[in-house]
């Protein structure tokens, strides 16, 4: 069982509504100013104030309790296809997809994780399955996890399991955040903004949440990149007036919902009007170790990714039609 109280102590837990103290009442933790009440979820601490968009509290919770379940008896892989197993709205050819993303993502994680830099506390927003944790927990970072979905937390923890890994886990939204000002030295997110209904609510709250000073780094698909896009398989998605893309969608006999992408200059214009101070978007890096661990085909791209990226007219044109942005800012005050 959980200890809920000396969790959220040893985390600098708060309660994500209005910031106040978290006590413990019952099988739940509760605010001591407003009186909400978060239980305990698949031996998590729940400190959600809604749900995401793809299942609602009660049946995320659900799904999370029975995937703790079997966690002992499976590795991350078998827990995740139990996950798609229990998950009829996922098309055998996306589950596949989903399953060799979730396998290979300690891999991309430690191409991000050689770009945190500075000693502190970390926090990864939208950690899903948790590779960049364990990437990061290798090299000695001192990070935390934070994901919306309680199922995937529990198959983040079954890889932490697999690895030797202890790190804390927390179910909350990007938006509302369970940490007072100013908690950490550094915030990541990987692939996370364009998910999020309201992008510039979640910015203002990741800068609160940073000290002044503190290092904002996020990495995301570009919008108007000549590949395809990653959450889709499509090409063009971007480049589509965002009103028309659920009909496009439709008419490609495809039901999930988009993913809004920005490009390398709306998250640069979105970051300043949010409060961060020197604002870098560019192409990140691609480490070698990384590279070769890439299928054949995919590596003869790499190798021209990494060429153009060392020329200032290739920086330039990979912003615009890249694959991939990096922004990196710093917190000041808050918009």
């Amino acid at each position: 069982m959980i200890d809920l109280v000396a969790t959220a102590r040893k985390c600098s837990l708060v309660c994500p509504g209005c910031h106040g103290r978290l006590k413990g009442i019952g099988a739940s933790l509760g605010c001591a100013s407003c009186a909400r009440l978060f239980p305990a979820v698949a031996g998590l601490i729940d400190l959600r104030l809604a749900s995401d968009r793809f299942l609602d509290l009660d049946a995320d919770r659900a799904k999370a309790a029975r995937l703790h379940a079997i966690a002992p008896t499976t590795d991350l892989i078998g827990l995740a296809s139990a996950y798609y197993a229990m998950t009829d709205d996922v098309l055998d050819h996306r589950r596949d997809r989903f399953l060799r993303h979730i396998s290979g993502a300690v891999s991309r994680g430690e191409a991000l994780a050689g770009r945190l830099t500075g000693p502190g506390r970390v926090l990864e927003v939208g950690c899903g399955t948790g590779g960049l944790l364990v990437a990061a927990a290798r090299i000695g970072v001192d990070i935390q996890g934070v994901d919306i979905a309680a199922r995937w937390l529990v198959v983040a923890r079954r890889r932490l399991t697999d690895h030797g890994v202890d790190i804390p886990l927390t179910a909350a939204g990007a938006e509302r955040l369970p940490w007072p000002d100013g908690t950490f030295d550094t915030l990541v997110a990987d692939s996370l903004l364009e998910h999020l209904d309201d992008p510039g609510r979640a910015l203002r709250e990741w800068v609160r949440v940073l000290r002044p000073g503190g290092q904002l780094l996020l990495w995301s698909p570009n919008r108007f990149t000549i590949a395809t896009d990653p959450h889709l398989g499509l090409w063009g998605v971007g480049w589509l007036p965002r009103p028309l893309v659920p009909a496009y969608l439709r008419l490609r006999g495809r039901t999930e919902w988009p993913p809004r992408t920005l490009s390398a200059f709306e998250a640069r214009r979105l970051a300043l009007r949010c409060g961060l101070a020197r604002v870098a978007v560019e192409p990140p890096a691609i480490p070698g170790r990384w590279a070769q661990t890439r299928p054949a085909p995919e590596r003869l791209p790499i190798r021209v990714y990494q060429v153009a990226r060392q020329l200032a007219p290739g920086r330039a044109f990979l912003n615009l039609l890249g694959p991939l942005w990096e922004l990196r800012a710093e917190a000041g005050r808050a918009a």
